[in-house]
């Protein structure tokens, strides 16, 4: 999926520099087309790092055969960024994206879970693809320039079936707007009347699939977090002096900068595999083939037939 170049005209002067450069990296594939297929990327910049970094190469994630969990914490002395993106497509399926970032940043993570199914059942099927979601967050919170990004999409074939995309921004007046790209049942899951999104169950049609055609259905979530605020003095207090970059002081908390700003994009538990998405892509209902509504056509023509046969007997 094509992601903007994160939204530079929302980011200060004195990080444009920086972040123009900003390119979504490879990322880590887990599993296989056949039974689940599971990719994480994370890419990130903080001014004083002075490059954007691929966040799959500075932070290797956990794997298994089905799926992989990633944790990130990074900071400078302008800004942070915390990830937690993770996808399995076992027996118990977990999925969510997220990111945060404080001071001055630009940030983005992804999780994609993908699968090809064929129609082997010998008529055609109505699939239904079924899954729950975990809560959400979109949020700026501080003073200053601030952008918040969520995407979750489902797609057929590369074509978009089913989306929830919501957009916050916040200018450097304080001005803040909202602006929402939906699309089929998803639609619901984030609004803008709200900064957090529910758990929920969804089905998204995947449409009549014939006898021995196949689709790729591809579950996306895309995080997307830039910015360069300030504290407005609601909370985020004075940090200790960090002894190193090993410590783990996460960015979500404010502990940053004298209590920076921050923005947070993110489906899914923050601190852990929350409530499984529990995937299911089956049929949900037949309809005869095209060569077994001719014969019962057929069928009845015939029948048709034998009762005027039989009527006109009768009134000879």
């Amino acid at each position: 999926m094509k992601q903007s170049n994160f939204q530079l005209k929302h980011v200060s002067a004195g990080v444009l520099a920086l972040l123009s450069g900003f390119a979504m990296a490879a990322p880590v594939v887990v599993g296989n087309m056949t039974d689940g297929q599971i990719r994480l990327t994370a890419d990130y910049a903080l001014p004083s790092s002075g490059s954007s970094v691929d966040g799959m190469v500075a932070n290797p994630p956990s794997t298994t055969a089905t799926g992989a969990d990633f944790y990130l914490n990074d900071y400078t002395a302008d800004g942070s960024v915390f990830f937690h993106t993770y996808g399995d497509a076992g027996a118990t399926s977990y999925f969510g994206a997220r990111v945060t970032g404080t001071g001055s940043f630009s940030a983005s993570t992804s999780t994609r879970y993908s699968r090809t199914f064929t129609n082997t059942t010998g008529v055609a099927q109505l699939f239904n693809f079924a899954f729950h979601v975990d809560s959400g967050e979109l949020g700026i919170g501080g003073t200053g320039l601030g952008f918040a990004d969520l995407l979750l999409q489902v797609s057929k074939n590369g074509v978009a079936v089913a989306r929830d995309h919501t957009t916050r921004t916040q200018a450097v007046d304080g001005t803040s707007t909202c602006a929402s790209d939906d699309l089929g049942s998803l639609a619901s899951y984030m609004s803008c009347g709200s900064e957090y999104a529910n758990n929920a169950v969804f089905n998204v049609s995947m449409g009549m699939i014939g006898v021995g055609e196949s689709f790729t259905l591809d579950y996306d979530i895309v995080a997307t977090v830039s910015g360069d605020l300030q504290s407005d003095g609601g909370g985020y207090g004075d940090c200790p002096t960090l002894a190193a970059k090993g410590d783990f002081v996460p960015a979500f908390e404010g502990c940053n900068n004298g209590g920076s700003g921050s923005a947070t994009a993110r489906s899914g538990d923050p601190f852990g595999w929350g409530n499984p998405s529990n995937f299911n892509i089956s049929p949900t209902a037949s309809v005869p083939e095209p060569d077994t509504l001719a014969l019962l056509g057929l069928s009845l023509a015939g029948l048709a037939a034998t009762t005027r046969r039989r009527k006109g007997a009768s009134q000879a």
